[in-house]
């Protein structure tokens, strides 16, 4: 028997739907512009996410403001306030990410909120060379950045007693056998600039899909810049080898993909960001599952290039 290592792509979309990639004070999710707001960036997304788009108030004259009747948040809340409405000597700082990085950008002290948006989607794409996103704005407090077991980028708003970062953590970790890592906490006016090392590489394992041609082994295609090339050619390989249909069942970006047995009978394979962690998370899943035994078997750093074919029976890769 066995065990995906993937989200399905029910949970994973809605883990999509729920997560709060964009908790912070200027940007907020939204399905598309509504009244009063205009489109500024897109969130991250992630396995199986689709980017989706954040939105700001429309702080243009044709915006509702305060004048109109409007109730806004008491000043300090940072929630959908309009430009017009901070302090004079507001300052914000804004963060940018791509999909492809193991890192983020952060920009700070710009007296206006689109500068700074420009600015950080600019530095990243200096890098990256393209596709950056832009995470968010703010002018008050920090946000913490959040990662999940894929390599994937989370932010929350640290305003109000962290209240929109700590949900954002909690919904990360309900997705995942252990909780979101916290990857930095970004304070006010801050500039961070990793460079093109942070480009991520991807490891993905496949395996046989048809129990007749199932020869319980894991494919794993590692050190790929782009994830849909790991994708192919791990679920190829596994394909040519057994003659029959295979599936993605683990992926990982900058971090590792771990092949383990449960009851010495039923296989599976799960990722992580470290070594230890994928052990971790592997004996969370064989605890949950009330099994006697969890062996770890193998352990495939998405960093290290190569095409490997793990054999769960006699526990050994070539």
């Amino acid at each position: 028997m066995k065990t995906n290592g993937l989200l399905s792509i029910a949970a994973v979309a809605l883990a999509g739907l729920s997560l709060p990639t964009q908790a912070f004070a200027q940007t907020y999710p939204c399905g598309g512009p509504g009244p009063g707001e205009r489109v500024v960036g897109m969130t991250q997304g992630g396995p199986g996410v689709a980017p989706s788009p954040l939105c700001a108030p429309d702080d243009s004259d044709s915006a509702p403001s305060r004048s109109s009747g409007r109730k806004e948040p008491e000043h300090g809340d940072g929630w959908l306030r309009y430009e017009a409405e901070t302090p004079s000597n507001t300052r914000y700082t804004a963060v940018a990410w791509h999909q492809d990085a193991a890192d983020i950008w952060v920009v700070g002290n710009f007296v206006y909120r689109n500068d700074a948006a420009l600015a950080a989607v600019a530095a990243c794409n200096a890098v990256m060379g393209k596709g950056c996103e832009l995470a968010g704005t703010w002018w008050n407090s920090s946000v913490t950045i959040v990662r999940d077991r894929y390599g994937s980028f989370a932010m929350g708003w640290d305003g109000n007693g962290g209240a929109q970062s700590k949900q954002t953590m909690a919904d990360c970790s309900a997705h995942q056998l252990l909780p979101c890592e916290v990857f930095a906490t970004i304070a006010l006016g801050s500039r961070r600039s990793p460079d093109v090392s942070v480009r991520k590489f991807y490891a993905v394992s496949a395996w046989a899909t048809d129990a007749a041609g199932d020869d319980g082994k894991l494919y794993v295609a590692s050190g790929y810049r782009k994830l849909e090339d790991a994708t192919n050619a791990a679920i190829k390989a596994c394909g040519d080898a057994t003659r029959t249909a295979c599936k993605s069942n683990a992926l990982t970006g900058n971090g590792v993909i771990l092949a383990y047995r449960l009851n010495g009978g039923e296989i599976s394979a799960t990722s992580e960001t470290s070594a230890a962690r994928a052990r971790a998370a592997a004996q969370a899943a064989c605890n949950k599952q009330a099994n006697t035994s969890c062996e770890i078997q193998a352990v495939f750093d998405s960093r290290r290039p190569g095409l490997f074919v793990h054999d769960f029976k006699t526990g050994q890769t070539r």
